[in-house]
């Protein structure tokens, strides 16, 4: 009988224990306790509200949480900020619960001074400014791998940001941290930055730091999928093409897609880099007045010809400035001022056609001035020394 009896107690006690076990976590004294700075309290109550059946799918159950580790992440305090070494991702995967929960977040805030409420997305946006500011600071003290990490941590609290990857980047690309640099540009890419730079400053890497030159082929063909007149990345294909030994293929590829598209202006004027860059000036004459042809305010295949033509008076003016003072030196000289003379009047018309079609480009400002003054044309001169100033 008395066995019996305590059988039935030790019972009744695993029932007590078992139902004590299951109670209800209190997730609004899991805030409080955040906001009275008992961070350990808060942890140990929001932990367990993850977990119970009542708490578990409850959007404020996660909104607390992901402020309870926020707190503990960049809390100043030994004491708190060892309890847990991974508080950024758990504060960031539960503001993301949260919002899954509660998409239009609308009993998501708490309430902060003068009774005005504090929502969700301003405490992640204050989050974030925590990193991002921090990183500020660290670049600006050349403290690039600090500067690299906040940003960092920034890009991955808000995920559809750019601003902070982007500079991430730069950070890192000025500290020669490559490895950190090239992850961070194609991140940026990849969330959707537009800017060209990008492209340059990734490609800078990879060719001259890294000497990827595969890497950098398959990135210059992404950029000029994007921007496809950019003769920044125009002119470095074709170099990495060069440096691949890949000149043949290149010129192939061009005049088979010429085939399929003889009226892409855009074609014959890479046409007309690859060749110019191989030192066939005729083609690429050639290939750029095609580009013309197909479209005559085609801004780049105007200029790279006008830049064709000035720079064929200047190797002139170049050979007299380097003849000496003797009698046929001299004599020399002015037989040659006709040719140079000839040569830039060939060139006014197509930097004129460039100022044209962008009369804001200051290269094609610059070169007329030069090239009126050249000639004696004093009021065209001036009209063009006017619009630089």
């Amino acid at each position: 009988m008395k066995f019996k009896q305590t059988f039935l107690f030790v019972f009744a006690a695993v029932l007590t224990l078992s139902a004590y076990a299951q109670k209800k976590p209190k997730i609004n004294k899991a805030n409080s306790a955040r906001e009275s700075g008992e961070l350990a309290e808060a942890k140990s109550i929001i932990d367990a509200a993850i977990e119970h059946e009542k708490t578990k799918d409850d959007a404020k159950t996660w909104y607390y949480r992901g402020l309870i580790y926020a707190t503990l992440d960049t809390t100043s305090n030994e004491q708190f900020s060892g309890l847990t070494d991974n508080a950024l991702e758990e504060a960031t995967k539960a503001f993301d619960k949260a919002s899954e929960l509660d998409p239009d977040e609308k009993g998501l805030y708490v309430t902060g001074d003068m009774g005005i409420p504090v929502l969700m997305d301003q405490q992640v946006n204050g989050y974030y400014s925590y990193y991002y500011n921090t990183a500020v600071e660290a670049f600006s003290s050349n403290e690039y791998e600090t500067a690299v990490s906040n940003f960092e941590n920034a890009a991955y609290i808000i995920k559809d940001d750019t601003g902070a990857v982007v500079n991430a980047a730069f950070a890192a690309h000025n500290g020669e941290l490559y490895d950190a640099a090239i992850k961070n540009y194609r991140a940026a890419m990849d969330r959707g930055a537009q800017s060209i730079d990008l492209y340059y400053n990734l490609l800078n890497i990879l060719v001259a730091a890294k000497k990827d030159n595969d890497a950098a082929l398959a990135l210059v063909n992404e950029g000029l999928e994007k921007f496809p007149n950019d003769p920044v990345l125009t002119k470095n294909r074709i170099n990495l093409l060069i440096n691949m030994d890949k000149v043949e293929d290149a010129k192939a590829d061009l005049k088979n897609a010429i085939k399929a598209e003889p009226e892409n202006p855009d074609l014959y004027f890479t046409l007309g880099v690859l060749l110019e860059e191989t030192e066939d000036i005729d083609g690429a004459i050639e290939a750029y007045k095609k580009a013309i042809e197909v479209k005559p305010d085609h801004f780049e295949s105007n200029f790279n010809y006008g830049v064709i033509l000035i720079n064929a008076a200047n190797d002139v003016i170049k050979e007299v400035n380097n003849l000496g003072m003797s009698k046929a030196d001299q004599k020399k000289a002015r037989e040659m001022q006709p040719v140079i003379e000839d040569k830039l009047k060939a060139a006014l018309p197509q930097w004129e056609r460039v100022y044209e079609i962008n009369p804001d480009e200051v290269q094609a400002i610059e070169t007329l001035a030069y090239i009126y003054n050249q000639l004696g044309m004093k009021e065209k001169y001036k009209e063009m020394s006017s619009k630089l100033n």
